[in-house]
């Protein structure tokens, strides 16, 4: 999402990412909260135990987060991206990435448990730079 931002194929199909949470409004709103209400997400806590919902939503024992998701998705989607990396990669022309040791990661990422974070970040800026041509 982070490159994406910043990538001129998203703004010349005219998409424009803008985050509703930098509006000069909410900024100040957030800056003239009392410390506590911050520290902890404690205003959005309180905000979901008021509407209803369970103490396990409002305050997980465990962070949110989307590692089985990335998986899925690098094994369904990215790895069939890196297989065409290994054949042209503009990555590895310009040599940013070494081809040979994306090779072995590509052959390594089957056996392995979880495929490589570093994986990801190769497949998503050669898309990105893809995206340019």
């Amino acid at each position: 999402m982070a490159f994406g931002m910043h990538n001129p194929g998203f703004l010349r199909a005219g998409i424009w990412p803008v985050s509703p949470l930098v509006h000069p409004r909410i900024v100040r709103f957030m800056e003239q909260l009392p410390h506590e209400y911050k520290r902890g997400k404690a205003l959005f806590r309180e905000r979901i135990r008021r509407a209803g919902l369970a103490e396990w939503v409002a305050a997980p024992a465990e962070p949110e987060n989307f590692l089985a998701v990335l998986e899925k998705g690098l094994r369904s989607y990215g790895l069939p991206v890196l297989d065409d990396m290994l054949k042209e990669s503009i990555l590895v022309d310009l040599g940013y990435v070494d081809g040979k040791a994306l090779a072995q990661a590509r052959r390594n990422a089957d056996s392995a448990p979880a495929v490589p974070d570093l994986l990801c970040d190769a497949v998503a800026l050669e898309v990105g730079l893809r995206s340019l041509m």
